[in-house]
């Protein structure tokens, strides 16, 4: 096949279009990421330094005075296995100790589902330029201006959609105006089967020691809530940006967990009783859950397409029975930025 020979009036035109078509895919970026640490839309982030944390907890959450000893943990390794082992006390005053382990191979692949590195988005980005500007030079040479529009917007459109399927794989998701948070619905999920063996481990105790479903679910609630300490997750760690949360596993294995991360770990073990439906709840700054069911004397609830849901607030380091927060959290959920509802199961 012979080449053909662009005049330079053509060639002119085809690096204008393309000089302004990359332009605005660059403004488009810099939307993608306008705050420091990766630009990723964080909750309940005040703060990344630890030394912070006890004033980021008595921003939401009330303190009770526990005189009870035996809450405790101890974080260890075992051969290849990597262990977890939890002592605290439910709201019904029964000590309790559970424990969790997984081998550091699996470890090490669950943690690789999580967070992103700056060389994946870059990557992706590369090949959108590539791809665009290969789309509108064939497009224009065959049928013009507009066909190149279309070709240019057909790129754009795969790059969202590979950038979305990134994210998603790794626990996080692409919101309006174009910033990244957390996806704590898929995280929650992702995370169920995981777990199963610890929400085993709450069953056999809450039938050993005839449990009413009220005391198995405040035993979970209680573990999460004071055996895991509260610190809030960096950002960006060994050059993965990871939106400030320890997946489940990995805040079961490190012993601690800002709001977000006690939300997630709490979710996926509940998840794992039939029946259950949650529901997130973000309010700005802080992060919690509610659970499906009717609401007694005192409880705070929300309502979500026309259903109660009873308000559990895992972060800690108070005691908060199901049904109470936090004097903050009230106030934050009255508050006139409101709240957002996001169904797990």
């Amino acid at each position: 096949m012979r080449g053909t020979r662009l005049s330079p009036l053509y060639s002119l035109a085809l690096a204008g279009c393309l000089a302004c078509a990359w332009t605005l895919c660059a403004q488009w970026e810099a939307l993608l990421a306008p705050p420091p640490g990766g630009g990723l839309v964080l909750r309940a982030q005040a703060s990344a330094d630890e030394e912070e944390a006890d004033t980021e907890e008595q921003e939401y959450t009330s303190r009770e005075t526990r005189t009870e000893k035996g809450t405790a943990q101890r974080i260890y390794k075992e051969g290849a296995q990597l262990k977890a082992q939890y002592h605290f006390i439910n709201f019904n005053k029964d000590r309790v100790s559970v424990n969790f382990a997984m081998s550091a191979a699996e470890y090490r692949k669950y943690l690789a589902g999580y967070g992103y590195a700056d060389f994946e988005l870059n990557g992706l980005r590369a090949w959108r330029e590539t791809a665009r500007g290969d789309a509108w030079k064939k497009a224009y040479t065959e049928s013009g201006k507009a066909a190149a529009e279309r070709a240019i917007a057909e790129v754009d459109m795969e790059y969202d959609t590979r950038l979305r399927a990134l994210l998603r794989a790794r626990g996080l998701a692409l919101r309006a105006g174009n910033l990244v948070e957390c996806d704590m619905p898929v995280i929650v999920k992702r995370n169920t089967e995981l777990l199963k063996p610890l929400a085993l481990a709450f069953s056999k105790i809450s039938s050993e020691r005839g449990w009413s479903e009220e005391n198995l679910l405040g035993g979970v609630l209680s573990m999460v809530q004071t055996a895991i300490r509260y610190k809030i997750p960096p950002t960006v760690e060994d050059g993965l940006h990871t939106g400030g949360l320890l997946p489940p596993a990995r805040a079961l294995l490190s012993g601690w967990g800002d709001c977000d991360t006690k939300t997630g770990l709490l979710a996926s073990v509940l998840g794992n009783w039939k029946g259950m439906r949650m529901v997130g709840i973000a309010v700005p700054g802080h992060y919690l859950m509610a659970i499906r069911r009717l609401p007694g004397k005192g409880d705070v609830f929300v309502r979500y397409e026309g259903l109660e849901y009873v308000l559990l607030e895992p972060a800690g380091p108070a005691w908060l029975e199901p049904g109470t927060v936090g004097q903050a959290t009230t106030a934050l959920l009255a508050g006139g930025n409101g709240y957002k509802v996001e169904p797990f199961f």
